[in-house]
């Protein structure tokens, strides 16, 4: 048969993102299963925004679990998948255990977790990391200061 890598993969969920096509999403997914890569952070990045974008958040979560090393870019699809699809709480969860793991925020995901306070109506939260925002010098970000004021 043909080698599964990484780059055939990644052509294969562009496909996908373009159909929108959730039976083909699973199926690439069983591919990555079965030649295992889907463990990997890069193409779980991709298949999370995919289910996601499918509004199918069980299955964003599942994989996100199979990653052996997430990224940045991981919990920020994770993240914003839960706050998208109606689990604010659960999104905040994700971000303190982001925090506890020790990858640092980026614009993105700070953008999802204000999306999950102001769908929760935590301001408290908010507030707190509002304080990490300007923290780390992101808060002239135009879409992050977007995001402050949905939430305030």
């Amino acid at each position: 048969g043909i080698p599964i890598s990484i780059n055939l993969i990644q052509r294969l969920l562009k496909v996908c993102t373009e159909k929108k096509d959730l039976e083909s999403v699973k199926r690439v997914q069983s591919l990555m299963v079965s030649s295992g890569l889907d463990s990997v952070a890069l193409l779980g990045d991709h298949l999370i925004r995919l289910f996601t974008s499918c509004g199918r958040l069980i299955e964003a979560n599942q994989v996100f679990y199979k990653i052996a090393k997430p990224s940045v870019y991981t919990w920020s699809a994770v993240i914003s998948a839960n706050a998208k699809l109606g689990q604010g709480e659960r999104a905040l969860e994700l971000y303190h255990k982001m925090q506890q793991s020790g990858v640092k925020s980026d614009s993105y995901v700070y953008i999802a977790v204000l999306q999950a306070c102001t769908k929760t109506a935590d301001l408290t939260q908010g507030k707190l990391i509002h304080g990490q925002i300007i923290e780390s010098g992101l808060n002239s970000d135009v879409v992050i200061g977007s995001a402050l004021v949905d939430m305030y």
